[in-house]
């Protein structure tokens, strides 16, 4: 089997978009020759054989109407040679690539996890032959075309340590773009709170950095939200960190918290939780597979705070039962090699 797949960014060091190679590399694993268009190309490693990558060239500054074109030619001269078309995530991949799909009568399969309803998204729903996302909330269009097939995480790379040592310093840790959106204000209250409290040995660690430039004014207020609060030696902001390295900051922390609103089942989350660590999320869509004391509100410091004290003080063996859990969770309805045997199954 020959397949397309459409991506915003292949690059293996990206803090975010890293993950996009994991799954190109496990793709290329179950079909004859994968091709792949993206905006941007960084690093490709070593990516297999039957993998080639085509890149619009944003990574070199070339504007939007000469990235339409360069896409609207490559997809001319590749689209006839392939079994589908896999797009992930943007809709406007689908709406771009739909009408030489049509003219070649291959098969769309779109990815997408947001709770986000646009028309794009509307647009997507109608062009796609089949969708796939990770869970019922991380899409919210009614559609017979829907099928809920997990996130992709490689369990392999995100795993816990063989054996978990004690450690005088709780360490917390959150990942992902420094956006008012993640509220990191609660984070840092709570973590001071808890220091009132008689908790003084306790990190948080800030993995990002501000996605827009509008938001890197909140990333200074934040950094002067600490200083002010003398939390210099408690609360540390790492700035972004390649994706290759995220698992080993996983192994070493306790606590990974996520406020995030996406209304979607956050990959971050999901990644902490294959590393054994205890989490704590205001994502709504978790309700379905964490207990009520692993799940938080935003905008209320004080209650974060009850949380994340309610953790530090379970028995050890209690938490090693729910750390065991949250992997688990992963590991059978959330594993990459799963979903990628899924998505090549949509062509046959």
């Amino acid at each position: 089997m020959k397949l397309l797949m459409i991506s915003r960014k292949v690059d293996k060091s990206d803090w975010l978009a890293g993950f996009a190679y994991g799954w190109i590399k496990k793709l290329a694993e179950e079909v004859d020759q994968l091709f792949v268009i993206c905006l941007e190309k960084g690093e490709i490693g070593d990516l297999p054989r039957n993998v080639s990558i085509y890149s619009l060239g944003k990574e070199k500054g070339t504007n939007r109407l000469r990235r339409l074109i360069k896409f609207k030619f490559l997809a001319l001269k590749l689209v006839p040679k392939v079994d589908g078309v896999f797009c992930h995530m943007n809709p406007e991949y689908t709406i771009v690539v739909a009408p030489f799909a049509k003219i070649f009568r291959k098969k769309i399969v779109s990815w997408y996890t947001h709770a986000t309803v646009s028309w794009r998204l509307k647009l997507m729903e109608k062009l796609a032959n089949v969708v796939l996302t990770a869970s019922a909330d991380s899409f919210r269009l009614p559609s017979k075309k829907l099928k809920i097939v997990g996130h992709g995480i490689d369990v392999k790379r995100f795993s816990p340590l063989p054996s978990r040592r004690a450690q005088e310093v709780t360490r917390i840790l959150t990942v992902g773009r420094i956006s008012p959106t993640k509220d990191y204000e609660s984070m840092i209250k709570a973590v001071a709170l808890l220091i009132k409290k008689g908790f003084s040995n306790l990190t948080l660690t800030i993995i990002g950095e501000a996605g827009l430039a509008a938001h890197q004014v909140y990333f200074e207020n934040l950094r002067a939200m600490v200083k002010k609060m003398g939390l210099e030696k408690n609360v540390w902001f790492l700035g972004s960190a390649p994706h290759l390295e995220i698992p080993y900051h996983l192994q070493q922390s306790d606590i990974f918290i996520n406020l995030s609103g996406t209304g979607s089942l956050d990959k971050a989350v999901l990644e902490a939780m294959a590393c054994g660590c205890l989490v704590l999320t205001s994502n709504e869509a978790f309700k379905r597979i964490l207990p009520g004391q692993l799940m938080a509100q935003k905008n209320d410091p004080q209650a974060l705070a009850k949380r994340i004290e309610a953790l530090i003080k379970l028995p050890i063996l209690e938490a090693d039962r729910i750390r065991q859990q949250l992997r688990q969770e992963v590991t059978v309805n959330h594993n990459l090699d799963n979903l990628v045997k899924v998505i090549v199954a949509q062509f046959n």
